[in-house]
């Protein structure tokens, strides 16, 4: 399967890098920005599957544009990009609910399967960059859990990294079902991210 996507980095060695390697994947980059503001004219002329767009770029950043998409319900899915595991930018990307989140220093096979994922409407979440911010962000937090067996397995998992195809393999049970076990913890421990979810799953001490 091929996407099109709109690459934004100012650094234009690591930009080059990224359209490289999408173009060996045979994905189709419709364009290379090297500002936020090239990557708003590009993704609304191109409306592309998906664009990958560095957290901090001048004037206008990742989170800019993500915040405008989800404001303006662009098409378009959204993966953010950083070196940086500074809380605040990742915990507003999350908010924003980002279609992807993914570290400069992972490997182009995990930039590949993340945009897979993406496009399955999935949202993918670096395990390296969930399991540091985790442990930055979190705080005891008094919220009882009242949840099945089998949410509680789902929960774990999640706040192991694990992605719902892995949740399901290792549950023996359907996509379907764990998206569904999802919805449920989102709803009863009103939490709205994977990375929410495992933050309150590592205080009550169930990971």
């Amino acid at each position: 399967m091929t996407f099109s996507i709109v690459v934004a980095d100012d650094h234009p060695m690591l930009l080059d890098g990224i359209c490289g390697l999408l173009a060996a994947a045979g994905h189709d980059v419709k364009a290379r920005c090297l500002d936020g503001q090239q990557a708003r004219e590009a993704i609304k002329q191109f409306e592309p599957d998906i664009a990958i767009l560095d957290i901090h770029m001048p004037e206008t950043s990742g989170i800019d544009l993500l915040r405008e998409a989800r404001r303006d319900k662009w098409k378009t899915r959204i993966v953010i990009l950083t070196a940086s595991l500074d809380p605040q930018p990742i915990m507003a990307a999350l908010q924003l609910r980002a279609d992807g989140l993914i570290l400069k220093g992972a490997g182009g096979d995990t930039m590949l399967k993340c945009l897979e994922r993406v496009m399955d409407g999935e949202q993918w979440l670096d395990r390296d960059a969930m399991h540091q911010i985790v442990d930055q962000i979190g705080k005891p937090i008094d919220r009882p859990l009242e949840l099945t067996p089998r949410e509680t397995e789902v929960a774990r998992l999640v706040s192991l990294g694990s992605r719902n195809k892995e949740i399901a393999r290792e549950l023996d049970i359907s996509e379907g079902t764990v998206k569904m076990h999802l919805h449920n913890l989102y709803e009863k421990l009103s939490v709205s991210s994977r990375t929410e979810l495992a933050i309150l799953v590592r205080d009550k001490g169930l990971s």
